[in-house]
């Protein structure tokens, strides 16, 4: 196998799997299950746990971040295949400063960081679950509904800050003057209102006026509506990429179809002319 081959192999190998390859998905399969257990190790570590676990999961660490360094390395290596109309290193550069390219980087830097003694940084390994999205294709259908209704999003997202913001103002007014110590600013506001519309309310700060009490029962009906609207916009973008899915395997089948179609009729003919010309 020359060179090119190999690399072009290596190339289609962290790609995302092609129906047959099984040595494809053998890899994503592997990096999926370094991930899990990392993100699971994250977890562990902040146990109290026997100094053998401990040193187990540091291997683990280790080997886990030389096999994504490698597989970083790869990807920057075949990169020109990604981009196949710019020269090997403009293709380099490009992939270099892609979302996914800086997720693999931020995967692996913490391990690397210790050495100027920032071992806080660590906790960085969490980046390692954004890594998923390449091996995943739920992830990948939820991350391509989001790029298509991102106008939708934002507008709504818009809305929903404008809201909160007018609700935040409006809380303070009506309760600054009765629990000055609590609502010292609008900001106290926005954090209500931040609560009270992400269903996150720890009973910390809460309205003791009357107008307040109304503004923060009218917050909590208007929270479960606004969030709703990005929840119903991603639903009806995976309903729509399921439809065009379905259409383009239906396409893809009366191809195929057709296709046997015509490779019968031709066989039909080669031997109807062969019985032409016997006779």
């Amino acid at each position: 196998m020359t060179y090119q081959k190999i690399k072009r192999r290596i190339y289609e190998i962290l790609d995302k799997a092609r129906p047959g390859d099984i040595v494809s998905r053998l890899f994503d399969l592997s990096i999926m299950t370094l991930i899990v257990i990392n993100i699971l190790a994250i977890f562990i570590e902040t146990f109290a746990i026997p100094r053998s676990l401990h040193l187990f999961l540091d291997n683990f660490e280790i080997f886990s971040v030389i096999v994504f360094s490698v597989e970083y390395v790869l990807r920057l290596w075949v990169a020109p295949y990604q981009y196949p109309d710019l020269p090997p290193w403009r293709a380099r550069i490009k992939y270099f400063f892609t979302f996914m390219a800086v997720v693999d980087l931020l995967a692996i830097f913490p391990f690397y960081v210790p050495i100027f003694y920032l071992d806080d940084l660590r906790v960085l390994r969490i980046f390692w679950l954004i890594k998923a999205n390449r091996h995943l294709t739920s992830l990948q259908k939820v991350g391509k509904v989001i790029r298509e209704k991102r106008s939708e999003l934002l507008s709504s997202l818009f809305v929903l800050f404008i809201m909160m913001l007018v609700c935040s103002v409006l809380m303070f007014r009506f309760e600054n003057k009765a629990q000055p110590g609590i609502f010292h600013t609008a900001l106290d506001g926005l954090w209500y209102a931040i609560s009270i519309f992400s269903f996150a309310w720890l009973g910390d700060i809460w309205p003791i006026t009357i107008p307040g009490r109304v503004l923060g029962g009218f917050m909590a009906i208007l929270g479960m509506a606004v969030v709703a609207v990005p929840t119903g916009i991603i639903s009806s973008g995976m309903f729509e990429d399921a439809q065009e899915e379905a259409e383009a395997a239906e396409v893809k089948e009366t191809l195929k179809l057709l296709k046997q179609m015509k490779k019968d009729l031709d066989e039909i003919k080669r031997k109807v002319d062969k019985s032409g010309d016997k006779k």
